[in-house]
């Protein structure tokens, strides 16, 4: 379960600049606001606090901390399981928010560039930054099986709208098309540590929906 003050110094982390403390201050409140609606059944800020706290541990690998971080808060800001443009929707908002609070244009679009990247996990393996940040994205596949169930679950109600068939038939193509991968994480540290589970995890799934 996150905690509110450490979300909030994690929100701190990304700004230098302190001269509009009372903007970025309200930037964070709008965060929280669109996190917590109640249909975030799984991409809410348990979800953000997961991915700040796996991007932590690369501390000293990253290149644009910033941007990194930036892009964990803003991937999911729009999220409509109903529209196939939320990863696009997303940058684009990021872009017109930060371009108000005296962010480099630069930072800004590699920010841009990494919440795209969220659209069908785009790997690059030679830009270490997208690997941490999708990688951080996918931790949740990794955990032990009592908290995978909790997200597949989690998952099932953001899709409520969809029939039993609709849906276990789309959920297993996406999980198969993981489980096709050489490998589901990038960086070593968590390659090591959480692909096999990923994958027991994923495939116990299937066997469930089938």
């Amino acid at each position: 379960m996150f905690s509110l003050h450490e979300l909030r110094q994690k929100w701190q982390q990304c700004w230098i600049d302190r001269s509009l403390q009372s903007e970025i201050d309200l930037l964070f409140r709008l965060l929280m606001n669109e996190y917590s609606k109640p249909d975030r059944h799984y991409h809410n800020l348990n979800h953000i606090d997961r991915v700040l706290k796996t991007i932590d541990r690369f501390n000293l690998e990253l290149q644009d901390p910033i941007a990194v971080r930036l892009a964990a808060w803003f991937h999911d800001f729009v999220y409509d399981p109903q529209a196939s443009d939320n990863e696009a929707q997303s940058a684009e908002l990021a872009k017109k928010l930060l371009a108000e609070l005296n962010i480099s244009a630069a930072t800004i679009d590699r920010t841009q560039q990494l919440i795209l990247a969220t659209q069908g996990h785009q790997i690059d393996p030679d830009d270490t930054d997208r690997c941490i940040f999708l990688d951080a994205d996918l931790a949740i596949l990794g955990t032990d099986p009592a908290q995978y169930q909790t997200y597949a679950r989690s998952i099932r109600q953001e899709y409520s709208w969809v029939s039993d068939v609709e849906y276990r038939r789309g959920r297993t193509r996406v999980l198969k098309s993981f489980l096709q991968r050489d490998r589901l994480y990038y960086t070593d540290l968590l390659f090591d540590e959480l692909d096999s589970i990923a994958r027991v995890n994923m495939k116990q799934e299937i066997i469930f929906l089938s």
